[in-house]
């Protein structure tokens, strides 16, 4: 079969990582794959390079795969199947029929995690028999993601005050609420005291100005100081991206080389690239239990966090398609966070086992195929 796939891939940003990763499943299938790129910010932060599949042509296409927000989906009949994938990150529960029209006009849609398909499908079911959501397995580029970085990182060579220290590291925007920073922080701060060699490293994907920093960083402070005195604390290090744009490929791998332990509960039920790439190199990332990473991705290869239902309750925006009050996420419990914390930190026979079932994560990204799902 002849598809052409249209996505961000060229983006540098978690839609831009994943559109890619998708792309290389579909690649490594026996179909002939046509791709084009689109962006879907208006950040110039992208890769300037041409996909290999850019450069084929054909007379027909069997599918076209768009890999976009709904708004931006068009239905064509010139293909005989139309597949949809809107990185659907939340559990949709009451979707008025107006915020469904991308959706029925797919054949099939993609998504991530098994429970967003299910009630996905049961909601698309009353509507139409015709269009088929089905969840995907994570897929992971591996462009730019080396054995090793080089030239090697060095995190406690140039910041001697972690040197001996077990790393917890984060990646993310520390200010928006669904990345569950505030939860990490809070329950590192109440968890550990200046007492354990342990150090939180916070990389932040977009940068913040340290004032704003700091003033966000003392409310969680502040909030358990009646606990714990500030003097008590444990260390937090921040790392800024060096162009003062985003945290690039080098220097996140940096980070996951360097580190021991990944923490990324996010609120949302989607894969997050950055959570397959910490696996990658070999950390044992703390995420959410039940979203579509814990799915995927079994106890041998995470550390699981209890988490609880609640509805989105996420700031308007622009996109009147996502986060809205008809759907849920998943947020961590703090308590919950700080005991698989200290767990990943004490249990060196446990981490080692999860880091020994990750050895074999390049490979099976690799290899990984979407073919099976094409042929459905």
């Amino acid at each position: 079969m002849n598809i052409l796939f249209i996505g961000p891939y060229r983006q540098n940003d978690e839609w831009g990582r994943k559109s890619l990763a998708v792309l290389k499943g579909i690649q490594n299938t026996d179909h002939t794959v046509t791709s084009r790129p689109i962006y879907l910010s208006t950040s110039t932060n992208y890769n300037n390079y041409t996909e290999r599949s850019e450069t084929i042509i054909v007379d027909h296409y069997d599918i076209l795969i768009q890999f976009v927000l709904q708004p931006f989906a068009v239905y064509s009949g010139n293909f005989n199947k139309r597949i949809g994938i809107f990185n659907t990150e939340t559990i949709p529960n009451h979707i008025p029929l107006g915020q469904l029209t991308s959706e029925l006009l797919m054949d099939e849609i993609w998504t991530d995690s098994h429970i967003v398909a299910k009630n996905l499908q049961a909601i698309l079911q009353k509507h139409t028999d015709n269009t088929k959501v089905i969840a995907v397995p994570p897929s992971l580029s591996l462009n730019d993601l080396p054995l090793e970085p080089n030239p090697p990182s060095s995190l406690r060579a140039l910041a001697p005050h972690l040197q001996n220290k077990f790393l917890f590291y984060y990646i993310g925007n520390v200010l928006e609420d669904i990345t569950a920073f505030k939860e990490i922080h809070i329950a590192y701060l109440n968890t550990f005291t200046n007492k354990d060699d342990v150090a939180l490293i916070v990389g932040l994907e977009i940068p913040i100005s340290p004032d704003e920093l700091n003033k966000y960083f003392t409310q969680h402070r502040e909030s358990i100081s009646h606990i714990s005195p500030v003097s008590h604390m444990p260390v937090v290090h921040v790392i800024y991206p060096t162009d003062n744009t985003y945290l690039n490929t080098a220097e996140r791998v940096s980070i996951h080389t360097d580190c021991d332990c990944m923490v990324s509960p996010n609120y949302t039920m989607a894969n997050h690239s950055t959570v397959l790439e910490g696996a990658l190199y070999h950390s044992a990332p703390i995420v959410n239990k039940g979203n579509a990473i814990a799915e995927w991705l079994k106890e041998e290869n995470l550390w699981y966090v209890e988490s609880y239902e609640e509805v989105c309750t996420k700031p308007p925006s622009n996109n009147l398609y996502r986060f809205t009050y008809g759907e849920s996420w998943h947020k961590p419990i703090i308590k919950s966070l700080g005991e698989t914390m200290k767990r990943a930190y004490v249990d060196k026979f446990q981490r080692d086992k999860k880091i020994k079932a990750n050895t074999q994560l390049r490979q099976h990204f690799q290899e990984l195929s979407y073919g099976n799902i094409l042929d459905i």
